[in-house]
């Protein structure tokens, strides 16, 4: 991760009390208010995701995964990365949703 998110989390850990080692502060990315989930990734014993989440400000974006069965990602083999930890800023769209809506006349 680079020093600007690193910074901006022992910040935050600092001010909530929590721990600024490197394993805090991935708890605090895991912990952290959740805003966008997406681009998934199957595999054999999980599934990879990219989490979006907003700490004190900050957007950021970081790999995690999932598994269906009763251990986690990490017993079974996934490994975290935290090289893919990056800063990102929110975009609006506007987005267009056609529905089918009889006609009437007047």
């Amino acid at each position: 991760m680079n020093e600007k998110i690193r910074k901006n989390l022992i910040k935050h850990n600092k001010a909530t009390g929590f721990g600024t080692n490197d394993d805090d502060l991935i708890e605090t990315l895991e912990e952290a208010k959740l805003l966008w989930k997406g681009d998934e990734d199957e595999h054999r014993w999980w599934t990879c995701f990219t989490r979006v989440v907003e700490v004190d400000g900050m957007y950021i974006a970081y790999g995690w995964a999932k598994t269906t069965g009763d251990m986690s990602a990490k017993e079974r083999g996934w490994e975290f990365d935290p090289s893919f930890i990056h800063e990102v800023k929110p975009v609006e769209e506007t987005v267009t949703i056609i529905t089918y809506k009889p006609i009437t006349e007047v």
